[in-house]
């Protein structure tokens, strides 16, 4: 009879190893790094990491592929996310982005509708017919459809994609003053891309191009920098806008709101434990901090609620 308790340990380990898939973003890479806040923006909110610019806030990012399932190839085309977790004196905030500046929907009650039109069929990425049938029954989907099929949805690195949160968020300060925000991450060493054919030839000749290029960098002492810019709407000006703020298809006009700069992302080291680290990370919209609220928005509602629920059914 085999009594080898230890071994009965490391094998019920690697069994609870196996979690559950991600709907979405399932295949990923992440690093930890530091912010740097610029100025202190105690004028428009009372997050403790925005108002203090002596001190750098420790940050995780995980970057994916919205499609991707694991063993798929990193450099065929999609929506990219890049998800960053700040581990601030008031809670973990999470800011959630993507390469593109728009979503495919405004309407929370197309989001199940979204999900089953993109969703893997018969171990495929998606059903093309499923998804072109959702993409003309809906129209304000095309303008993602027009960034995703540019060289935007070939990216070259994650070191060179800039972000954008699409969602609006709320600023509060002191003063109790709310104030309408969107956020954007620059790469500092510029945005680059690469043409639908080099993607073809990397997803058969290095299917984790992606990951090897950030693994690499970091390790060689190249370390990946982001900047952080916010576009401000105030409250009493938010009705004034033409446009619904909170649309998630549509971007911000810049000559009305110009991006203002906030901080300095580097990232600097990676983690030692990809399935705990990576694999077992969890963000959602929800994660916010004092100073920092989410707004009567049921679309970014519903994402908060899928987010917190798909990690209640990963962590079983």
């Amino acid at each position: 009879m085999v009594t080898d308790f230890l071994l009965f340990n490391k094998l019920a380990e690697l069994n609870r190893e196996m979690t559950p898939e991600r709907l979405f973003h399932e295949k990923g890479v992440g690093a930890y790094g530091e912010f740097y806040l610029y100025m202190p923006f105690s004028d428009y909110t009372k997050a403790d990491f925005l108002n203090n610019p002596e001190e750098s806030t420790e940050v995780f990012v995980r970057f994916s592929r919205a499609l991707g399932r694991r063993g798929s190839a990193e450099t065929a085309r999609d929506v990219r996310g890049m998800c960053t977790k700040f581990f601030t004196a008031g809670g973990d905030y999470d800011l959630m982005c993507q390469n593109m500046p728009v979503f495919f929907i405004k309407e929370a009650k197309k989001f199940p509708d979204l999900y089953d039109a993109l969703r893997p069929q018969n171990g495929l990425s998606f059903d093309r017919e499923k998804f072109w049938k959702f993409m003309s029954d809906n129209p304000e989907a095309f303008h993602l459809i027009l960034w995703l099929f540019s060289n935007k949805g070939t990216i070259k690195s994650y070191r060179h994609m800039e972000s954008f949160s699409v969602n609006t968020y709320i600023w509060r300060n002191q003063k109790n003053k709310i104030f309408y925000v969107r956020y954007q991450w620059m790469p500092l060493a510029g945005i680059q891309n690469i043409p639908s054919q080099e993607a073809e030839f990397l997803a058969g000749y290095d299917p984790d191009a992606l990951t090897n290029d950030l693994y690499n960098a970091i390790e060689d002492g190249i370390y990946p920098e982001y900047e952080l810019s916010v576009q401000i709407i105030p409250e009493n000006a938010a009705k004034e806008f033409p446009f619904d703020i909170f649309d998630k298809t549509l971007t911000w006009p810049e000559r009305a709101c110009p991006h203002i700069k906030v901080g300095k992302l580097i990232l600097n080291r990676l983690p030692s434990s990809f399935h705990d680290e990576v694999e077992l990370c969890y963000f959602s919209p929800s994660h916010v901090v004092p100073g920092i609220e989410i707004p009567e928005d049921e679309m970014l509602a519903l994402m908060c609620f899928s987010h917190d629920e798909e990690w209640r059914n990963r962590r079983r």
